[in-house]
């Protein structure tokens, strides 16, 4: 039981020593950068920086094994800022620039250990056999490669860390590989083997490698519960290892990832019961962003902070930060996307404007089209951070985006003229308009169509690339509307009234209120086929269609008063047919097959 204990407080203090940073301890040149100017002096650095650490480490695992107390002391945290300064530096002799953004602070010191690993465990070259800077000056290509193995350093040749020889990006994807095949070998004497021995003699063999370790060990618990307290009570199969993780983090992991997932559930129900309820209200819309930002939360924070407190390492960790930042993202999107729908009709309400009104649809397909381009922005950075360049995923989309653009010509042409209309506002929701050979009342501009309610009550929908492509006439913005009709009388109408029958007319016409005198013209025009036609032409200043019918009829029975009183007579269309006989001046003509027929009705 004594050997199970220590080997706990072990693990524990590996954990402590990789976790959470700390404050660095003060150094003479912080700034310094590593010597990685020839593969003898990176070489050099990384065993020099890695020695640091390990003997920061067994120095560290003793004092506090031997102490007895729950947490690390203050000296012991100024010790292990100075291990923790030796780690961060020893990763810049690596070339991680093929890792992905989001799982370089776990895979890079991973990749660290690993090759550690490898070194203690092979036989290396006296650093004198390894090419400094001027050896290099003579090789073509700029590349090293450790006798015996395939882990080579290579120049940079490009890039933030041009003029550097570092481990190879390839080597530094094939260190799991190496360090599979070198795990069964012993350790080398100097600082690892120092190190395995206080490991060997406190953990009572439970672990194999100082790598195995820090997998295993529960980093983030030991903020909240002593080591001691935590692990003394671990049973043996808590800590089996599967994929290097132990029985416990999984579980713990997998409570964690429950809990998250309950979260996103309830939000949704949530959201979906709120929704429903009050699916009029005005910005109900807004509880539609709560599945959203629980995902963010999930992906963001508590996913993140579960891998932290359980140090879950390794393969599973790969697969945890490409999922969880895939998710993240994607909501992230979504809500950038659903916030810029919300926001809309927010500003839209706001401003008191129709809500299909031209004006508001302007508004909200402005605001949609920047939540757009935001969703794009960020999925492009999340395919950055999982390790796809920017610039692929911009090329991609568009080619994409061109294909897209081929597929969908008619579409993508009715958006172009939905935003054409919302720019320039021909007409507006309500307003009475002529679109080609069709006339109606606009009721709603929408992304790909127009529609209007005819005459007859039918609902038009017109393409909006047809719209901005054919003439628009806006009846309802007229100052004024034009009139003109006939007044036609018979052909037994004296001169002498017709003159003052169109005289009378004018002067009616000159006197309504709500006539324009300038455009008046009422004048003896044609003569028709049954008819004396009087032509009247004059505007009438009305707003809309009911006024202006109301306004002609009274002028039309007012017209019909005064050629009633004048005594004249309303045309209307007529024939007169004038029957000449004929019969006794025509011979008989022969009929059909020789039949002499008698005009004057003898055969």
């Amino acid at each position: 039981m004594r050997r199970v204990a220590n080997w706990l407080n072990f693990v524990a203090l590996i954990a402590l020593l990789l976790g959470a940073p700390y404050a660095h301890a003060v150094d003479q040149y912080p700034l310094r950068p590593p010597d990685t100017s020839s593969p003898r002096a990176t070489l050099q650095g990384f065993i020099e920086t890695t020695d640091a650490m390990y003997h920061g480490m067994k120095d560290l695992v003793a004092e506090y094994a031997n102490s007895g107390r729950l947490y690390p002391s203050s000296d012991e945290m100024r010790k292990y800022a100075s291990v923790r300064r030796d780690a961060a530096k020893s990763i810049r002799f690596l070339d991680v620039s093929r890792v992905p953004p989001v799982l370089k602070d776990t895979v890079a010191i991973e990749r660290v250990l690993q090759l550690r690993e490898i070194l203690d465990r092979i036989d290396l070259p006296a650093l004198a056999d390894v090419p400094d800077q001027q050896a290099m000056t003579h090789v073509s290509p700029k590349r090293w490669r450790l006798p015996n193995t395939e882990i080579d350093f290579v120049l940079k040749e490009n890039g933030p860390h041009a003029g550097e020889y570092l481990v190879s990006a390839d080597t530094v994807d094939r260190l799991p590989e190496f360090f599979r095949e070198v795990i069964n070998l012993p350790y080398k004497p100097g600082p690892a083997a120092e190190l395995y021995k206080v490991y060997h003699s406190l953990s009572g063999g439970g672990l194999t490698t100082i790598y195995d370790a820090y997998l295993s060990s529960p980093g983030g618990l030991m903020r909240i519960i002593p080591p001691r307290w935590m692990l003394s009570s671990l049973p043996n199969w808590a800590r089996v290892r599967f994929a290097d993780v132990a029985v416990w983090q999984w579980l713990g992991l997998g409570f964690g990832l429950c809990v998250g997932a309950l979260i996103v559930f309830l939000s949704h129900c949530v959201s979906r019961r709120r929704y429903d309820a009050d699916r009029k209200a005005p910005g109900g819309s807004w509880r539609e962003l709560a599945v959203p930002v629980a995902l963010i939360f999930f992906g963001g924070f508590l996913v993140p902070f579960l891998c932290l407190v359980l140090r879950i390492g390794a393969t599973p960790r790969v697969g945890i930060e490409y999922a969880r930042t895939t998710v993240m993202y994607l909501a992230v999107a979504w809500l950038a996307i659903g916030a810029s729908v919300v926001i809309g009709d927010a500003i839209a309400a706001s401003e008191r404007l129709t809500s299909r009104s031209l004006d508001s649809q302007l508004i909200r397909l402005g605001t949609r089209l920047a939540g757009v381009s935001v969703a794009i922005a960020v999925l492009v950075k999340g395919g950055d951070e999982l390790g796809f360049p920017a610039l692929s995923i911009l090329a991609g989309l568009g080619v994409g985006g061109l294909a897209v653009a081929l597929a969908a010509q008619t579409t993508i042409a009715n958006l172009i003229g939905s935003l054409l209309i919302a720019a320039e506002k021909p007409f507006r929701v309500g307003q009475y308009v002529r679109i080609g050979s069709s006339e109606g009342t606009v009721e709603d501009v929408g992304f790909r169509t127009t529609r209007i309610r005819t005459l007859d009550n039918s609902l038009l929908s017109i393409p909006s690339s047809a719209v901005v492509n054919t003439t628009v006439e806006n009846l309802s913005v007229r100052t004024a509307r034009r009139q003109r009709f006939l007044v036609q009388v018979t052909y037994d109408t004296p001169r002498e009234k017709l003159e003052r029958l169109v005289e009378q007319i004018r002067q009616l016409i000159v006197n309504h209120p709500l006539a324009e005198v300038s455009t008046c013209h009422v004048r003896f025009n044609n003569f028709a086929e049954s008819s004396l036609d009087i032509l009247v032409i004059f505007h009438l200043r009305v707003d809309d269609y009911a006024t202006e019918l109301k306004e002609r009829e009274a002028i039309l029975l007012r017209i019909m008063d005064l050629v009633g009183e004048m005594g004249v007579k309303l045309a209307f269309p007529t024939r007169t047919l004038y029957v000449e006989d004929v019969a006794q001046g025509l011979a008989k003509q022969p009929g059909p097959n020789g039949l002499v027929i008698d005009l004057a009705g003898r055969s």
